[in-house]
């Protein structure tokens, strides 16, 4: 079964001023300087044309985890996420997976920068699942749940640096 994956900020941006900025190499590099946590790296930015790959890594440290994950895990949790975008004028629109080093973990979905009403937002909407009997369940929960808070952090800093 898997762990949905959803959160939704909008920016007092228009969307085509909120393409260039969120998708911006030096943006995602300083995001990942201050809130990354352990051994946070920009691994990819490569960009041709309206294509846009990006390969980021980030650790949870093993203290923060619990017990039976730290023993299953056999050390910090590493989550390496590539999201692949298509930019427009107006909106980009990508995909993300991302996946938990040394755990059958992963999770997938879409990534959406376009329209709002406040003037843009970013979407993301995907799910993370983990293959494991017994401690599936378990995992999959540490996972989704460190997932969401770093993606949570990083949008909660990229607002603040935009300005929204």
């Amino acid at each position: 079964m898997a762990t949905p994956l959803r959160l939704d900020r909008a920016f007092p941006l228009p969307p085509r001023d909120a393409v260039v900025r969120l998708l911006d190499r030096d943006l995602y590099a300083d995001r990942l300087a201050a809130v990354g946590g352990p051994g946070a790296e920009l691994h990819a930015f490569e960009r041709e044309g309206d294509r846009l790959r990006i390969v980021l890594r980030q650790g949870v440290p093993a203290a923060s985890l619990p017990a039976s994950v730290r023993r299953f895990l056999a050390g910090a949790l590493v989550l390496e996420r590539e999201e692949r975008w298509e930019i427009a004028a107006e909106r980009a629109d990508g995909r993300f997976t991302l996946t938990a080093a040394g755990a059958p973990a992963g999770a997938e979905g879409a990534l959406t920068i376009g329209e709002d009403p406040s003037g843009s937002a970013l979407r993301i909407d995907g799910e993370v699942e983990v293959r494991v009997p017994l401690l599936g369940a378990a995992i999959e929960a540490v996972v989704a749940e460190r997932a969401l808070a770093l993606m949570t952090e990083e949008m909660r800093w990229t607002a603040e640096r935009l300005g929204g």
